[in-house]
């Protein structure tokens, strides 16, 4: 389960940032997430509730995107976005 580890890398950039700007409480955290990186949303949810707990992120709201892939055919050379992690050219349908 890679969610709990980027669950608990984020917490961790949260507070370096925390530091940084000295800031003491994180209520809202937005995140986008590219479909390539297979991140399952309620896994991550679920990461985030239990890495966040007593620290600066605890009761926060996590707002979680998936941004879509970008590709180019190179059958025919046409640029096309993908809501999935398989990447299937939607002109000439090679990939």
């Amino acid at each position: 389960m890679h969610e709990l580890a980027l669950a608990q890398n984020i917490i961790e950039l949260l507070e370096e940032q925390a530091v940084n700007h000295q800031f003491s409480k994180v209520k809202q955290v937005w995140l986008e997430i590219g479909v390539m990186a297979c991140v399952e949303v309620p896994a991550l949810h679920f990461g985030l509730d239990v890495a966040s707990r007593h620290t600066l992120a605890d009761n926060a709201s996590f707002h979680i995107t998936i941004a879509p892939a970008q590709g180019w055919c190179l059958s025919c050379n046409q640029p096309f976005t993908s809501q999935t992690s398989t990447l299937c050219c939607p002109f000439c349908h090679s990939g």
